[in-house]
Order: structure tokens, then sequence, then C-alpha cells
């Protein structure tokens, strides 16, 4: 009977031993992380942030008068009244001290000096504010932005921004104006931007892109 039972217990025995060995107990001694070569890459998938709104004429008159719609201006319009300005002080100091046909001609010019100063200022101004009052129709723009580019419009008539520091940001007024290749621009008015993500979109808007040149 003990024959049998020493026979029991040794096959046991070898049994557990040939399990121990199939599956050794893991204390982690000898463990490491290693990468898996043969792994397939997965993009996550990148969170939009939508927004849609309406431009009102003032914005779009402030856009576009920050554009390069009109070269006379600014410090080139200060330049131009200076010059016409001048111009009005010697052609009228002229007409006063010339006689004869000569008389006419001074007067003349001094009137159209003076002229030009005023159109300098008041076409530019008038020509913006028209514009502006037909671009801002009620019209809504919808928009995404990511953190690489902005989609804008749907359709046909959707293009895309890409933020890579090929445009250049301008803010002003409560407005963010952005200017794209090929002389497209696309700003959005900051009120249309929840105060909650307010810092994430600036940060978006700054990081790709790069200050407007003045």
């Amino acid at each position: 009977m003990k024959d049998i039972e020493d026979s029991i217990n040794e096959d046991l025995q070898k049994e557990e031993e040939t399990i121990n060995e199939d599956n050794p107990e893991w204390d982690g001694s000898e463990a490491e992380l290693v990468a898996d070569d043969d792994a397939e890459d997965y993009e996550i998938p990148e969170t939009g942030i939508k927004i849609s709104y309406a431009m009102t004429p003032e914005e779009m008159y402030k856009c576009l008068e920050h554009s390069d719609m009109y070269k006379t201006k600014g410090a080139r319009a200060v330049f131009s009244s200076i010059v016409f300005a001048l111009g009005t002080i010697g052609f009228t100091a002229a007409f006063f001290m010339s006689e004869g046909k000569f008389k006419g001609y001074n007067l003349f010019f001094a009137i159209f000096c003076l002229v030009m100063i005023v159109l300098v200022w008041l076409v530019p101004h008038l020509h913006i504010k028209s514009a502006a009052r037909n671009a801002a129709n009620g019209k809504k723009i919808e928009a995404e932005i990511y953190p690489d580019h902005i989609d804008i419009g749907s359709g046909s008539g959707a293009w895309s921004i890409e933020l890579e520091g090929n445009c250049e940001l301008e803010e002003f007024d409560g407005i963010f104006l952005i200017f794209a290749p090929k002389d497209r621009n696309f700003a959005i008015p900051q009120r249309v931007i929840e105060p909650e993500i307010f810092n994430e979109v600036k940060a978006i808007l700054v990081s790709g892109t790069r200050p407007k040149e003045k």
C-alpha cells in the first residue's frame, strides 16, 4: 500500500514540476518595456472648435480698413496730405504775388491740391464703408478651428487655411484677422468665441501664424 502511495506522490511531484516549468512564477526582476516594431500606427482624431456667426457692417469696415485695399492710408495718406498741403500753400502764395494769366493758373492748382487732400481721406472711407455694407449682408459664416488648419464653409464654396506659419495674423478692436495666401483674408470676431475656450483658440491662431507686418 505504501508503495502505491509513494508512486502516486512521485507522479504528482513530477506533474507539478512540469507545470512550474511551463508557467514559471514571474517576479519582474528581468522585465522591461519594448516597442513593438510591427505595431500599426493609429491616428487620434482631431477635435475641432466650431463657430458660426455673421459679420456686422462695423466689423467688416474695420477689417477692410486694416487690409491692403488702399495703399494711400495711414502714413502714406499723411505723406500725400503734406505734399498737397505744401502745394496748396505754394500756389496760393504765387496767386497773390503773380499777375496776368499766371494768376489764374496758380489759383487753379491751389484749389486742385486742396481737393486732393480731401479725396485722399474721403474716397477710401466712402468706398470701404460701401463695401462693408455689401459684404456684411447677414450671411452666416461657419468654420471649424483645428490645431493645424481652419475649415471654412461647406460644399463647393468650402476652403481651408493651413496654420503652418504661412499666414499673417493681426488682432484689433476685438477681431482676429488672418491674411492667407492668394489675398484671401478671414476674420473671426472675438465675441463669437466662448470665454472658456478663448485662450485655446487664440493660442492656436498665434502659434500657427506670424504677426502682420505693419
